[in-house]
């Protein structure tokens, strides 16, 4: 999914949804870009987000691809030409059940466990 004119409006409602679909994870929702995002506790990479009224999920670049050519799932594409190759983008339709919504969570979650912990960055001195 292309947005890169005009980032999209974030849909709360999804957002609520899925901070109690991931409650009992290991992770966290942060603020990213105007959306929010969930972030592995362990690592600190992140995982999946809201995307307007879809979602996108980190689910490595060989399965993206596999997703992607199936039909299963769209590339994610928030800059336009520059598509986040670890990840997909899910319309609402393709998420609209919890149990379908759960499944790509988990999905991503299981594969972002495995990456390494994000490098902290260091703090510039005044």
């Amino acid at each position: 999914m292309s947005m890169a004119e005009k980032w999209p409006d974030m849909d709360k409602g999804l957002e609520e949804r899925i901070d109690g679909l991931v409650g009992a994870m290991p992770v966290r929702r942060k603020k990213m870009f105007g959306t929010s995002a969930w972030f592995m506790e362990s690592n600190d990479q992140m995982f999946g987000g809201v995307w307007a009224d879809g979602v996108m999920v980190r689910v490595g670049e060989s399965d993206a691809g596999s997703l992607i050519q199936n039909g299963d799932a769209e590339a994610f594409d928030p800059m336009g030409g520059r598509p986040m190759r670890e990840y997909v983008y899910l319309d609402a339709e393709k998420i609209a059940e919890d149990s379908d919504l759960v499944e790509w969570l988990e999905r991503a979650a299981g594969f972002t466990s495995t990456l390494a912990a994000k490098k902290k960055k260091a703090k510039k001195k005044k």
